[in-house]
């Protein structure tokens, strides 16, 4: 499969990231085929050529290489009929977001969970970056079943490969709903939460859901699947995944809707 490389989350010359060596010799060391559309430029209006470069090429799936926070600019500057056309595939992670919920409605197929950019730091050893090598070159995204984290409500797990679903991170996909308005009464909706931001407390996250429950009030998913959230305490000690999947859980009980967990970091989601 070949993977054409783009860049639309943060305006930064892909060829002078810190980790830029590290991400062509990953790329290189497990024979991925590549096309590289992130390098050499470093304005909005250039990464969006690059990106329709990208677009016209022979490449059948597009890695947008990092999160960020500057897709939203992008969006009104795409050409969507182009991107529907095309019918190529997407992956990325985090500020991938609004372009992934974007294509939802396109019926274009997204995969969400991993960037390039420290891929080495993040994914240390050559196994632990199996899971990414594999999909690069087969196509097929590697995904466990999801976990139910409300017993007696849905199923104990939930294989993926058969469901649909649309999300991201939790604030991204919140603003996108509110626009689009995507119908999900025959969905599952994915979200995830990471900030820099050190002492936010569980009663923090629980108003960004209040937000998205708000948006989604006349319209609920058939079940809610939460990926790995990362939070600090005010002295840096992490707060624990099990502790922040039993608040959500519990503050999405009410709903009467099943909620799963699926550590996104070492498995890729697809939405379609």
């Amino acid at each position: 499969m070949k993977i054409a490389l783009v860049n639309l989350c943060k305006i930064e010359d892909f060829a002078v990231h810190k980790s830029y060596t590290d991400s062509i010799s990953f790329l290189k060391e497990n024979n991925i085929n590549y096309l590289d559309f992130a390098s050499g430029v470093s304005t909005l209006q250039g990464m969006v050529e690059k990106f329709n470069e990208a677009l016209d090429s022979d490449a059948e799936l597009i890695w947008f290489i990092r999160g960020g926070n500057k897709c939203i600019l992008a969006l009104d500057l795409l050409d969507w009929d182009k991107i529907r056309k095309s019918s190529k595939k997407f992956y990325g992670l985090s500020d991938f977001t609004h372009f992934a919920v974007k294509a939802k409605t396109l019926g274009l197929t997204c995969y969400y969970g991993q960037g390039l950019t420290n891929i080495k730091d993040y994914f240390p050893t050559e196994q632990d970056r199996k899971f990414i090598v594999d999909f690069l070159q087969t196509g097929v995204p590697a995904t466990t079943d999801a976990t139910s984290l409300n017993e007696g409500v849905g199923t104990t797990s939930l294989n993926l490969s058969n469901v649909d679903i649309v999300g991201g991170h939790l604030f991204i996909f919140t603003l996108m709903q509110s626009q689009l308005q995507i119908n999900l009464k025959d969905s599952y909706v994915f979200i995830e939460y990471h900030t820099g931001l050190m002492g936010e407390k569980l009663d923090d996250l629980g108003y960004y859901i209040d937000q998205l429950l708000y948006v989604l009030k006349d319209n609920l998913p058939l079940g809610f699947i939460l990926g790995r959230t990362e939070m600090a305490n005010p002295d840096g000690t992490t707060i624990e995944i099990a502790e922040i999947n039993k608040y959500c859980a519990d503050k999405l009980a009410t709903l009467n809707i099943p909620v799963y967990y699926i550590d996104h970091f070492t498995n890729t989601i697809t939405f379609r």
